[in-house]
């Protein structure tokens, strides 16, 4: 409630309100309790600034919430990549054994190819 004369608001809390003996204490409280909140032309910027904070806050908590929402489902990704990137790994180390060992073969072939060619050109030399 906005009280628009500092001195009725200061008179509002420092004396007693009509025939009824209440310190300003109580007054603040029922007041309060009703949720309404007392308050003076000095105060009122004040509490006007204690809101606009209290905005701030909830949007700051808004984009926090989102930004922990993103870096989870980044994270997400991550491991999703990580295990991709494990079986290529895994694939190519199988890839690499199949062709060494191919390629060991195709020694033993050409090994083999040699000492036909050498066998054949004893026998041709042989009288």
């Amino acid at each position: 409630m906005f009280i628009p004369s500092e001195t009725i608001f200061y008179d509002l809390l420092s004396n007693s309100i009509g025939s009824v003996k209440a310190s300003s204490r109580d007054l603040v409280e029922y007041a309060f309790e009703k949720k309404v909140i007392i308050v003076s032309p000095t105060s009122f910027m004040a509490y006007l600034q204690t809101i606009i904070q209290g905005f701030r806050a909830l949007k700051i908590e808004a984009s926090a919430k989102e930004i922990i929402a993103r870096v989870e489902e980044l994270g997400k990704h991550l491991g999703n990549y990580d295990q991709y990137m494990g079986k290529l790994g895994n694939s190519l180390s199988t890839t690499v054994n199949h062709y060494n060992t191919a390629h060991k073969e195709l020694n033993k072939l050409d090994k083999d190819v040699f000492k036909l060619r050498t066998t054949n050109r004893n026998r041709t030399h042989i009288p």
